[in-house]
Formats: structure tokens, C-alpha cells, sequence
């Protein structure tokens, strides 16, 4: 038995087939089907049934997943403690949902912490579901994500089961992020209705309804957006707004200074009444990595002051 075939195991209970749970480990389907026969055959039981609907866990299967889990995040645990201990450097993955002010903290951080004899960070972005499971799988150490307040209990629920821990970064209504010649730029409080005749970027894995909906107004028309463009991360987003005349996006309350390679301005809309809150999260076992609390509480502190100085 093998820590990959429990990590195997663990994703396609997760996705609900095979196919799906190679796509996210990036690795072949054939070479996790063959994994997966392997260790069932080695175990003497039948993890999952294959059904014309996808995977579907065996009551043994229930029991075996329980014990992978607990393996697995031992083991990450135990990788973690030894390959992050060093004294002269940083080790860190982190990922996120959209969130504008993650890569300027982690410069600051960097900067600040004076530990540049070994650096070794990866940042990524995916959806919010797709980011609690890689702190739960390991394979990210910080995750950022951003939900609606009136979520945030369903989402507590959730981590606490896979035994992650949570922590508020800010909470605000969205704001508008536009170049400083849009024509509403003028505006101290841009007018909804406005929006309407320009682009709005958005990230690539959202629906534009259910987000509108869910993070800035219940109310907000279902045919409101006749222009979108959706953009995968965040430099694509800026790009696209940098290049196209007169667009916009939403995006937590952060300075223009934020963007420093962009001629932007953050400006407020009222029609914005929904809270939204970024979380901070990363696994218990990650309570006594030095490296990660101290990155943890630079970007809880950072985004502090973004939202601080954005409301002033």
C-alpha cells in the first residue's frame, strides 16, 4: 500500500469518479484506475462500485477512507513539520479566490521577514471549494477565500470536518475597480445603473448571476450584464482592464496602490450592500509551523491596513 494510492482513494470519493480526480492530481486516468484495482486487490475489498454515474464508495469503502484520510494528513503533517523547519528560509504554498492584495502581502512579507537565503513559494488561484480541498489534501499550505457573512457558518461547518482552521482577513461590501479615465471614475459613489453600458470582468470560474447575486446585491437583475468577459486569474483580469476602454470589475476595498503597474482608482457603489468576507485558512496541524503563522498573521495585519486606508 501506497501514500499515492490513499491520496487516489481520497480524491475519487471527493469527485465522484475517476476521470474528474485524474484531472485534478494531473495524472493519467488509466494510472489511477490501475492504482486503485491494485490496492483493492492488495486489501482484499472493494473500495468503490462503478456505476454508469460514476464512483460510488462501498460501505467498507466508508470505513477504509476514514483511515486514508487520518493516514494522509499524518503524513503531510509529518513532511510538513521536517521540510518547512529550517532557520534560513521559506517554504510555502499558498492559494486563493480572487483575492487583489494576496501578492503584494507576500512581497511585504518576504521583504520584511529578511529570510531571502532560501525562498521556495508557489501562489495559485481556483474556486473557493477547490482551495479547501487542497489545504485539506496538503497540498497547499494557506488558502484565502472570500464568501458571502451570511455563508460563513456553513463554511465553518465545513472546515471544522476536515479540520481546518479559519481566519477573518476583512469584511466588507465590494467596490468597483476601473482605470482613472473610465467616465465614471468621476463619480464619488458610481451609480448602478451606469454599469450597465461597459464591460465588467469577471473571474473565470464564477457565474456572473450567482455572483452578483450572492456577493453584491439579492436584488441585482438577472439581465443586467449584457457585456462580460471572463479572465481566469488576476493578471489576466488587470490586463484585460488595462487594455479594454472603459471597463470594470469588482474587487474587495484595497487602494489603487495596490496596483502599481495600473493607472486605476477603487471607487464605491452603494448598490453594493451585501458583506462579503476573505477567510484565512490552513490545516490544525499547521498550529506550530512558525513559517506559516508568521506569513498567516503578516496577511491578517495587511489586510487590515488595505481595507483601512481603501475606506479612507
Amino acid at each position: 500500500m501506497k501514500i499515492q494510492q490513499l491520496e487516489y482513494v481520497i480524491a475519487i470519493a471527493q469527485e465522484g469518479s475517476i476521470t474528474t480526480a485524474a484531472k485534478k492530481l494531473f495524472q493519467a486516468q488509466p494510472n489511477i484506475s490501475i492504482a486503485l484495482k491494485e490496492l483493492e486487490s492488495n486489501i482484499g475489498i472493494q473500495i468503490f462500485w462503478r456505476t454508469p454515474n460514476g464512483m460510488v464508495i462501498t460501505p467498507e469503502g466508508e470505513e477504509f477512507l476514514v483511515r486514508a484520510k487520518k493516514i494522509v494528513e499524518d503524513m503531510h503533517s509529518l513532511e510538513e513539520y521536517y521540510t518547512n523547519k529550517t532557520d534560513d528560509g521559506i517554504k510555502l504554498t499558498l492559494i486563493s479566490s480572487q483575492i487583489p492584495y494576496l501578492s503584494p502581502a507576500i512581497a511585504s512579507w518576504i521583504n520584511s521577514s529578511k529570510k531571502e537565503d532560501k525562498i521556495n513559494i508557489h501562489i495559485h488561484e481556483n474556486n473557493v471549494n477547490r482551495i479547501i480541498d487542497e489545504i485539506s489534501g496538503g497540498r497547499a499550505d494557506i488558502g484565502v477565500i472570500r464568501v458571502p457573512v451570511t455563508q460563513s457558518a456553513i463554511l465553518a461547518e465545513q472546515l471544522q470536518s476536515k479540520k481546518i482552521i479559519c481566519r477573518t482577513a476583512m469584511e466588507f461590501n465590494m467596490k468597483l475597480l476601473m482605470k482613472r479615465s473610465h467616465p465614471l471614475a468621476a463619480y464619488d459613489d458610481v451609480p448602478f445603473e451606469k454599469l450597465k453600458n461597459y464591460i465588467q470582468i469577471l473571474h473565470g470560474d464564477d457565474e456572473l448571476n450567482v455572483f452578483c447575486k450572492n456577493c453584491i446585491n439579492p436584488d441585482y437583475p438577472d439581465d443586467f450584464n449584457k457585456k462580460v468577459i471572463f479572465a481566469a486569474d488576476k493578471g489576466n483580469k488587470l490586463s484585460l482592464m488595462n487594455t479594454l476602454e472603459n471597463s470594470y470589475m469588482w474587487v474587495s476595498p484595497v487602494p489603487a496602490s495596490a496596483f502599481p503597474d495600473y493607472d486605476v482608482v477603487v471607487k464605491k457603489c452603494s448598490f453594493a450592500v451585501i458583506r462579503n468576507r476573505d477567510f484565512i485558512i490552513y490545516r490544525k496541524s499547521s498550529e506550530n509551523n512558525a513559517t506559516i503563522q508568521s506569513c498567516i498573521n503578516y496577511l491578517v495585519e495587511f489586510a487590515a491596513k488595505m481595507s483601512k486606508v481603501a475606506e479612507e
